[in-house]
């Protein structure tokens, strides 16, 4: 197994998943709960998938970036690490773009919610 990542294709870090899907649902029953419409129901899934995502990612970034200080000086290692970190940013940067339609949306409506909430007072 490799001693970087492990064996990816054949042990998958369930726990791991279960984070990110408890964090990606925690923002949806927190919006839900506040009474987001349905007609937002689209964008949440997008948002709370790509926060979770990107909660996720950032989890994994600092160990990879930890692993590549804490390695040896070998060029070979290095290199490999900087794959890892190279493919995580991709990864991030694409939920990065993915996350701001959805973002954008459930914003307005929240000002919105509370501009109306505010004149109801």
């Amino acid at each position: 197994m490799d001693e970087c990542c492990g064996d990816w294709a054949t042990d998958p870090d369930i726990p791991h998943a279960r984070r990110t899907a408890l964090a990606a649902h925690s923002v949806v029953i927190k919006l839900q709960e506040m009474g987001l419409p349905d007609s937002l129901e689209d964008e949440l899934a997008a948002l709370s998938t790509d926060l979770g995502d990107l909660w996720s990612a950032q989890k994994e970034l600092a160990d990879q970036l930890e692993r590549l200080v804490r390695s040896e000086a070998d060029w070979s290692q290095v290199g490999n690490h900087l794959v890892d970190l190279r493919a995580t940013v991709d990864h991030i940067a694409w939920h990065l773009g993915s996350v701001r339609r959805p973002m954008t949306k459930i914003t307005r409506y929240a000002y919105r919610a509370a501009a109306e909430a505010e004149a109801a007072d």
